[in-house]
């Protein structure tokens, strides 16, 4: 139960919304699962023109239970790179906080993973929270102020709660954890494999494995070892890539689709998702240890999307990932190493205890729900 309905949450989010990107999803679910729990929720969202045309309902298969409001940005464009991004950011961020200094009262709660609009707000709002995606290994001075300045901080997995601790001491008691989440009930669908197969206008040869990788094909979401490792998989194996923007689509097809046993499908709605895993044998999250942002840093959705699918998961064996899963709830294995990931998928196949470990990750899953994070994380929001 929310201690003071008389607050409200605005949560500040500088992508573009809707979009095809997980942290526009996440944005997204986060509202609606605050709104859910009776909180009145507005998303502070830039106009920018490569949003997404279709309304966000429809998009994210969310409830239209929470405010959009869109504010003013220059929205360069994209070829001048880093500059349009933080000329972008820092108009967003003028925007975002002239919108709550007319709009927002000076107990309500602040919410966002965005640095500079938070700082912003933060000179402003006592009760602002910063939800760390990633980690400041740099700028340690901006990072130490704005956590300093804020009065809750959230980190997504244990790795960056033991270092917050350990760089910004002082911050140390306002600091907790929580992971990223899933809407169970969208993944634990009634369709067996074969009705799923189905219903998705794809044609599945009942002859070979169908391995599958959803998600965009960033280099260090280890994209490329799967790929590679396709090529010392024979034909039985299918594997398939679905995710991804355009211009990432058009640049992996260049790479590997020559591969004969690759198929790169590129972006589908994300209320397909669910029926692509159910319709396949075995699920790929091989992240790359190669890059603090996959080792350390995340806590990919994508994992606990897997986890509610109830089909077999193969992933890397680092720490972000194995905080979670097990070798009870899947398969780990060495990551940037083709070779290897070929020889345990193919070992995962002549392992008949496969279905009891997707069986343990579905059990395991329960605890991350978007609804059980709403509830934690109020319980820091309206303590008091």
């Amino acid at each position: 139960m929310i201690g003071n309905m008389n607050k409200k949450i605005f949560l500040l989010f500088h992508g573009r919304f809707p979009s095809e990107k997980a942290a526009s999803l996440f944005a997204a679910k986060s509202c609606e699962s605050f709104s859910n729990l009776g909180a009145k929720v507005v998303l502070i969202v830039p106009k920018r023109f490569k949003a997404k045309k279709e309304p966000f309902v429809k998009y994210y298969n969310v409830k239209d239970n929470f405010e959009v409001k869109y504010v003013p940005t220059i929205d360069l464009f994209s070829f001048l790179g880093n500059l349009s991004f933080y000329v972008s950011l820092f108009f967003y961020s003028l925007s975002s906080v002239l919108f709550l200094l007319r709009n927002a009262k000076r107990e309500d709660i602040i919410y966002t993973n965005e640095t500079l609009p938070l700082l912003f707000a933060s000179l402003f709002f006592k009760n602002t929270l910063f939800e760390v995606h990633d980690y400041p290994e740099k700028k340690k001075w901006f990072y130490g102020m704005l956590f300093s300045n804020v009065r809750w901080v959230l980190v997504t997995n244990k790795w960056k709660l033991k270092k917050i601790k350990k760089d910004f001491p002082q911050v140390a008691g306002k600091t907790f954890l929580e992971r990223n989440a899933v809407e169970i009930s969208e993944f634990d669908i009634p369709e067996s494999k074969k009705e799923a197969r189905e219903k998705l206008k794809y044609t599945f040869s009942n002859k070979k494995k169908i391995i599958l990788y959803t998600g965009h094909l960033y280099d260090w979401k280890g994209v490329d070892i799967l790929a590679e490792a396709a090529k010392q998989l024979s034909n039985t194996f299918e594997i398939l890539f679905v995710g991804g923007t355009s211009d990432g689509v058009d640049s992996f097809r260049l790479k590997y689709g020559h591969v004969q046993n690759i198929v790169i499908l590129g972006f589908k709605p994300h209320a397909e998702i669910p029926l692509w895993q159910r319709s396949s044998d075995l699920l790929i999250l091989p992240n790359t240890a190669k890059q603090d942002i996959s080792k350390f840093y995340t806590s990919p959705m994508k994992l606990f999307e897997y986890m509610a699918s109830k089909t077999p998961i193969l992933a890397s064996n680092i720490p972000s990932i194995s905080e979670i899963l097990n070798t009870s709830n899947s398969y780990l294995v060495e990551p940037d190493n083709p070779k290897k990931l070929a020889s345990i998928i193919k070992s995962v196949f002549k392992d008949e205890d496969r279905f009891e470990r997707s069986k343990a990750a579905r059990a395991d899953i329960e605890d991350y729900s978007w609804k059980k994070r709403a509830d934690r994380i109020f319980k820091h929001l309206f303590a008091n």
